[in-house]
């Protein structure tokens, strides 16, 4: 039982007891939830599963006998079984076999991939080989248009990503060209209205910007990394009702923001520092000190603000989020400042005080919420 229906259980509960549902409209809704079917049944995940593993058993077939074929029986053998897995698709779609038929269209993009490097090999193809997962990608793109597969997009995701951390350690630049075959998929998820879509493009996104620091202005904008995870974060809040009157995601977007935001401020404090100390004439030690305390400061108020609005919109993943990064924070934060007894002690004990003083304001608005609640 997952915990969606868990809590709705207890909740049926509880609305049955102070007399706001009916006995038959917790059973209709009970009924309603057992006949909506779960997107992960064992059918639907052993299928691409299956389409994975044929696509490595395609992959090791050709590259056994490749030596001993021609190049035209190698082409035809590529192409046929690329077409052979689309027509596939198409005959399952038609019978309604959905989950086989986007096995299918994976097979397909698998066999795909493995054709573009077969006959760049075939034919002495030398170039850049980053490219050739981009051309994988759009390929994977396409079907994902063509066939509405949500398989195939999230297939797309994945190549982008790959392709996109290549091409970044290659040329040791931002790439911002990742942008435009992103900008695609995303649209695409868009367009096929599937969810997990825009974890997938949040996700890929999130994984382009976190090190974006590292690559523009000098290799220390790690500021702006923060500044673009506190305005989703904050964008996220303050046009939060308005983004879900189209669709629910003014919570993931938080919890998005956060990650990002708390991302840049973590290499901030542990992992780019040489350059702030070294401009510091008072000496690299007590400025290190100093800088530290400062963003450890903004870091923890940042996070426990943003378990109290996770709080008050019951947005627990952002929630959990913010736990981890503030353990994390913590932890860090001694093994950092470890040796320096004096400092170590006086930083908890001002990160305890500011944590109190802010559960004691809670506590308050808690006890303000109820006591105004009882009086109407």
């Amino acid at each position: 039982m997952s915990w969606y229906r868990t809590k709705l259980e207890r909740d049926l509960a509880r609305w049955q007891t102070e007399g706001w549902v009916t006995a038959a409209a917790a059973g209709a809704i009970r009924r309603d939830l057992e006949q909506r079917k779960s997107l992960f049944t064992a059918g639907p995940v052993l299928a691409v599963l299956g389409a994975v593993l044929f696509g490595f058993a395609i992959m090791s077939f050709v590259a056994a006998h490749w030596t001993g074929m021609s190049k035209l029986a190698r082409l035809a053998l590529l192409l046929a079984t690329l077409w052979g897995c689309y027509a596939g698709a198409a005959v399952l779609f038609q019978r309604q076999l959905n989950a086989f038929a986007h096995a299918a269209v994976l097979a397909g993009i698998a066999v795909f991939g493995a054709s573009i490097m077969l006959i760049a090999q075939m034919y002495h193809m030398e170039g850049h080989p980053a490219d050739a997962v981009l051309l994988w990608a759009l390929g994977a793109l396409l079907a994902a248009v063509l066939t509405g597969s949500t398989p195939a997009l999230a297939a797309t995701f994945v190549l982008l990503s790959v392709w996109g951390t290549w091409e970044r350690l290659d040329s040791e630049s931002a790439h911002f060209m990742f942008l435009l075959p992103w900008g695609g998929a995303a649209l695409t998820a868009a367009w096929l209205g599937w969810r997990p879509g825009f974890h997938l493009a949040a996700l890929s996104l999130l994984l382009w910007i976190v090190p974006l620091g590292f690559l523009i202005w000098g290799y220390h904008a790690h500021w702006l990394v923060v500044l673009i995870g506190a305005a989703v974060a904050l964008g996220a809040v303050a046009a939060g009702e308005t983004l879900n009157r189209h669709l629910p995601i003014s919570g993931a977007l938080f919890a998005y923001g956060l990650v990002i935001a708390y991302a840049g401020l973590y290499i901030l404090q542990f992992l780019d520092d040489s350059r702030w100390l070294a401009s510091r004439p008072e000496g690299p030690e007590g400025a290190g000190i100093a800088r530290l305390l400062l963003l450890a400061v903004v870091s923890l108020v940042g996070l426990l603000g943003a378990m109290l609005f996770a709080l008050k919109t019951d947005n627990r993943p952002a929630l959990w989020l913010a736990y981890a990064a503030f353990a994390l924070e913590i932890f860090s934060l001694y093994v950092k400042t470890f040796g320096s007894f004096l400092n170590t002690s006086l930083f908890f004990l001002v990160a305890a005080l500011i944590v109190s003083g802010l559960a004691w304001v809670a506590y308050r608005l808690h006890q303000s919420k109820s006591a105004t609640g009882a009086g109407a």
